[in-house]
């Protein structure tokens, strides 16, 4: 009997072993996700549609790529303009200026106040290399824009050309047209000014 006592009183020292009850997601927690997951469904719904554009100019690329006038219409520089901020502020900036050590600047440029024929022809296969602009160097890679038609690259030449400090005569859709066609087997961009210069020997 007095084993049966100690057994009993070792039982009642030990500890209950734990256990994992379940317990629900409070009721308000999911009535609170459920009413944010239906918020976030009509207003998916009843919100414009995602093409619609919600800032800029409320301009579409098939806007900007609708017939275009040349660049001698008189309307070169709006055009232009709209195509610059799309395809070429990322890097030279709006204002021209590029980002000093980086971009090089389009203001003020020999590059761009040069002979047309060299600008066609960085527009349409770009440059990968070292570049002097205004007396710096700069080492990086343009891309070409062989996507844009041959009034579009006029289009941005033109603007180009005749904007912040630059004051050069326009730039025919022509030329672009000749250029891309001496050169269509051209599947690498220049390298660096000197291939640029070479254009002209």
């Amino acid at each position: 009997m007095a084993t049966n006592h100690d057994d009993t009183r070792a039982q009642k020292r030990e500890n209950i072993d734990p256990e994992e009850t379940i317990r629900p997601i409070p009721i308000a927690v999911s009535l609170i996700t459920l009413g944010m997951v239906i918020f976030g469904v009509i207003y998916l719904f009843l919100s414009e549609p995602l093409t619609t554009s919600q800032y800029g100019d409320q301009r579409t690329i098939a806007d900007l790529t609708d017939t275009l006038p040349t660049a001698d219409s008189g309307q070169a520089a709006a055009d232009g303009k709209a195509l610059y901020a799309a395809q070429c502020a990322a890097c030279h900036q709006a204002n021209g200026a590029g980002v000093p050590g980086v971009f090089p600047p389009l203001a003020n440029s020999e590059w761009v106040q040069g002979e047309p024929r060299i600008l066609a022809n960085i527009l349409l296969h770009g440059i990968n290399g070292e570049l002097e602009v205004a007396g710096q160097k700069y080492q990086g890679m343009m891309p070409a824009f062989p996507q844009l038609s041959d009034t579009e690259l006029a289009e941005i030449a033109t603007y180009i050309r005749s904007t912040w400090n630059n004051q050069t005569e326009a730039i025919q859709a022509d030329l672009f047209k000749t250029e891309r066609e001496a050169d269509a087997e051209r599947t690498t961009p220049f390298e660096g000014g000197a291939a640029l210069k070479a254009l002209m020997q």
